[in-house]
């Protein structure tokens, strides 16, 4: 199923997320900007704390070492090949997302709105796309239970959606990077390794 149908629509769904993103950029400006200012975070600082504390969570000093320590347990379960494919997946992925903020070029929402720290480029969003990455490539190795994925599926939402409650992010930014993920997850699925019968 995971490489036919379900497979497949994975695959359609990143690819359609990545295009509106892109749409929603170069053509939906006005109803990006619009978004943009509807969605801005004006609450309690104690909620805006939260915030802070759960984007963080889908940063590269989270999501890297996550990463980092599935390939762990893979490899300590002698699932070697397995092991490889989700750091190669991951990795590359990430490498793909850095180049293209820098092909893009394009700028964050205004200083001013931007209720955290941040300083590279803004399209895609790296937060969304990374999550999306780690989470499903995570899933897609370890076998992962339906609960598992989704409550990585709420996960990777969420984190996409404090980037634009905080300001730092276009939501166009973050359906991007979301389609990325899951686009680049399903299209090295093709690549995913057998896994070996149970003894």
């Amino acid at each position: 199923m995971t490489r036919t149908i379900g497979h497949r629509l994975a695959l359609a769904s990143g690819a359609l997320l990545m295009l509106l993103g892109m749409l929603g950029w170069l053509v939906g400006g006005p109803i990006d900007r619009w978004l943009h200012v509807a969605l801005h975070f004006d609450g309690p600082a104690p909620v805006l704390h939260g915030l802070r504390g759960l984007t963080d969570l889908g940063g590269g000093w989270v999501m890297i070492p996550v990463a980092l320590a599935g390939f762990a347990l893979l490899a300590l379960r002698r699932r070697f090949g397995l092991a490889l494919w989700l750091l190669a997946t991951i990795a590359t992925g990430r490498i793909v997302v850095e180049l293209a903020k820098i092909g893009f070029d394009r700028p964050r929402p205004p200083s001013a709105d931007r209720l955290a720290d941040v300083t590279s480029l803004s399209f895609p969003s790296s937060h969304a796309a990374g999550t999306v990455l780690t989470c499903a490539a995570l899933c897609l190795a370890l076998d992962a239970s339906r609960a598992a994925w989704l409550a990585c599926g709420v996960f990777a939402i969420a984190i996409g959606l404090t980037r634009v409650l905080l300001g730092v992010h276009w939501p166009s930014d973050v359906l991007a990077g979301w389609g990325f993920g899951l686009f680049w997850v399903m299209l090295c699925a093709c690549w995913l390794p057998r896994r070996r019968a149970a003894a």
